[in-house]
């Protein structure tokens, strides 16, 4: 199932480009989403909702971004579920990068023209 684990990435890129709507892009456009980061209170259901949240993230002084290095992915009709590993970065403000172990899981939505496009994620650092 790689056009799934190619969300995956898609929206790590995204993620470090603080593409707002590339991101919203990702989902499917109903108003049944949810987006889970890793820290506490990062967590929104509903567009408006999750647009106001990632606005927030996209704020902040850090870019975030992963790409998958291994992933677990159940299909079920119409739908997926996906567990990725994956290598998280962080690009700092002052030009670092940070290296750090993370995963997304989430649900995605197969629609009529084949895409695959979330409609539940959840990204942490697994310790």
């Amino acid at each position: 199932m790689s056009d799934v684990v190619a969300m995956v990435d898609r929206l790590g890129q995204a993620f470090l480009a603080r593409d707002l709507e590339g991101v919203m892009a990702c989902f499917v456009p109903e108003d049944d989403i949810t987006y889970v980061g890793s820290e506490a209170g990062e967590c929104a259901t509903g567009r408006a909702a999750v647009r106001e949240l990632l606005a927030g993230l996209f704020a902040r002084p850090a870019a975030y971004t992963w790409q998958a290095t291994s992933a677990t992915v159940h299909t079920l009709p119409g739908g997926a579920f996906v567990i990725a590993e994956a290598d998280g970065a962080e690009h700092t403000a002052a030009g670092t990068v940070e290296p750090f172990p993370y995963r997304i899981t989430g649900l995605l939505s197969r629609r009529n023209s084949g895409a695959w496009l979330w409609r539940a994620i959840q990204g942490s650092e697994p310790t």
